[in-house]
């Protein structure tokens, strides 16, 4: 029998990327599967995938900072698969920026979408999840959630808040069977880091990450997988960091010898 045999997973940012990746292979284990991306064609086109597939999927184009449309989503999700059984937030933005460079647009811009979209999706899920007796919620937060790096004030502080967020839920819902974790990738070839390439991806790998390797969207993916399961049933309120021991190291002053 297949992991997620008669799940249901609602994945955001389900249209490229690590997104897209995560919501194929959910689907190859078994679940079907919400695909929610701001963008309709991307979106219907993860589910076109899934379909062809023989899987079971249904697009959702909608804003997730938008708190009508994500409870409107997950009564949909309810109504047309019977259940909800994982719920991870994948979407978000990573802007650059100090406290002095950063607008106080930009600013909010990245909170409502990489922390204040956290907590709508916990607020809005949760409920069925209980009525149900269990449940499980991922958040991707990343590393700067954990530790900040320079010029990356607004994002480090909505993944800092998400993290919070993911925690709180941990333990206020451990005893209705709800977990709550956080995926924490590093640097991964994903079309979000569109631009960090050729010597500035190389350099980066050399200078800061132990691992030897280029860490991909299957990695997280799987990361996913694994926390979703029944198999990670001791596992909630924590941060998972899938960074190939970037966050582990001296930071910035870690070299691989050649």
């Amino acid at each position: 029998m297949k992991r997620f045999e008669n799940k249901v997973v609602v994945i955001t940012g389900g249209g490229s990327g690590m997104g897209k990746l995560s919501c194929e292979m959910f689907a190859a284990e078994g679940a079907s599967v919400g695909v929610v991306d701001i963008n309709e064609v991307t979106a219907q086109a993860t589910v076109d995938n899934i379909l062809a597939a023989g899987g079971r999927a249904k697009a959702y184009a909608m804003d997730i900072t938008n708190e009508d449309a994500v409870k409107e989503m997950f009564a949909d999700v309810v109504k047309t698969f019977g259940r909800l059984d994982v719920y991870f937030t994948i979407a978000g933005i990573s802007p650059m920026g100090t406290a002095v460079t950063t607008t106080y647009e930009d600013y909010k811009r990245v909170v409502a979408l990489d922390m204040d979209s956290v907590f709508l999706g916990c607020k809005y899920s949760i409920p069925y999840m209980e009525q149900q007796g269990g449940g499980v919620i991922l958040n991707l937060v990343g590393t700067y959630g954990i530790r900040p790096t320079p010029n990356k004030l607004g994002y480090s502080a909505a993944k800092a808040g998400a993290l919070a967020i993911t925690r709180s839920v941990a333990i206020d819902f451990a005893r209705s069977n709800i977990r709550c974790n956080a995926i924490c990738p590093g640097f991964v070839n994903t079309p979000l880091n569109k631009g960090f390439e050729g010597e500035a991806r190389a350099r980066f790998l050399r200078t800061y990450q132990p691992a030897p390797f280029e860490i991909q969207a299957k990695d997280i993916a799987d990361t996913a997988l694994f926390l979703a399961s029944d198999e990670a049933r001791a596992i909630t309120g924590q941060a998972i960091v899938v960074d190939g021991g970037t966050e582990a190291s001296l930071y910035l002053n870690y070299k691989r010898p050649e």
